[in-house]
């Protein structure tokens, strides 16, 4: 679906925005995120929620999977070549005598489905962090700012690259909070430190308040090993940890998601389906302790 992008004639929405970020990979960070986006906005049986996704990642894993599933044209011939996806956002001024205006709506955003929509992921990205002005780190911001989109989507999540870069930055300063997807291993720990060091350096130099809704494990086995179970203690025990509230959701490790069977997306398999129901109701009460959402 491709079609203008209208307020709603309430306005009552004040949607919230999460970035999912972790600085280490491989932690199912783009699954949680997309699993998240399309329950809450196709599965949630008491009314479903308005989601934007923003794929600030340059894999644009999330882009791909939600546009197989959702999207009748071609990544590479409908939306690549029109420029339609976040990269527009970060690209050099040609001609520095003229304003800077932030895209419209209908020049980023591809509807999905009525409630579910995506402002796709890019590779160039990776140039973009090499060439833009760290100026340009405040666009995603004026993007969501001068076309109202908080009175649109009842909730924008941002899926993160796993590395700083301008666009890692300019994810965190538009959101209100940061979510982080963590799998259990023995390097866990690395990617918590790096991930508070640098919300620390980044907050303290913007002055921006960013609230953590916590820590949600990730790709967990239905039952520890006792060395899994070992690991895990160690990694709560940290002082980084036991600084961030976990989740008593997870995401089950589900061996069909990683095969593919009935294609990327969590919600298409029972067990994952079950799993993304109790943490998005965790997920919305945590926002809902300092706003009311629903």
């Amino acid at each position: 679906m491709n079609g203008h992008i209208e307020l709603p004639s309430d306005n009552e929405k004040n949607g919230k925005i999460i970035s999912f970020i972790n600085m280490k990979g491989g932690v199912g960070k783009t699954t949680l995120s997309v699993g998240i986006a399309d329950f809450l906005t196709h599965y949630r049986e008491e009314s479903n929620l308005k989601v934007l996704l923003i794929d600030a990642d340059p894999q644009f894993n999330a882009t791909q999977a939600l546009l197989d599933s959702y999207f009748d044209g071609d990544y590479f011939e409908d939306i690549l070549p029109n420029e339609k996806t976040i990269n527009k956002l970060f690209k050099p001024q040609v001609q520095f005598s003229q304003q800077y205006k932030s895209p419209f709506p209908d020049e980023m955003i591809v509807e999905l489905s009525d409630n579910l929509h995506i402002v796709c992921g890019d590779l160039n990205l990776v140039l973009a962090n090499k060439s833009s002005d760290y100026t340009h780190v405040k666009r995603l911001k004026r993007f969501i700012k001068d076309n109202s989109l908080r009175e649109i989507y009842d909730l924008i999540i941002i899926d993160c690259p796993p590395t700083l870069t301008i666009y890692t930055d300019s994810a965190l300063m538009a959101s209100d909070y940061y979510l982080v997807p963590n799998r259990i291993d023995r390097y866990s720990i690395i990617g918590i430190s790096s991930l508070q060091k640098a919300i620390n350096n980044l907050t303290g130099e913007e002055d921006i308040d960013l609230e953590c809704l916590g820590l949600i494990y990730t790709i967990l086995d239905d039952e520890l090993t006792l060395k899994q179970q070992e690991m895990k203690s160690n990694f709560e025990s940290k002082e980084e940890v036991q600084q961030i509230y976990i989740f008593t959701g997870y995401t089950s490790n589900v061996k069909d998601i990683q095969i593919g069977k009935q294609g990327p997306i969590p919600t298409r398999y029972k067990k994952s389906r079950t799993d993304l129901a109790d943490i998005c109701a965790e997920l919305l009460d945590r926002i809902q302790q300092g706003d009311n959402i629903v």
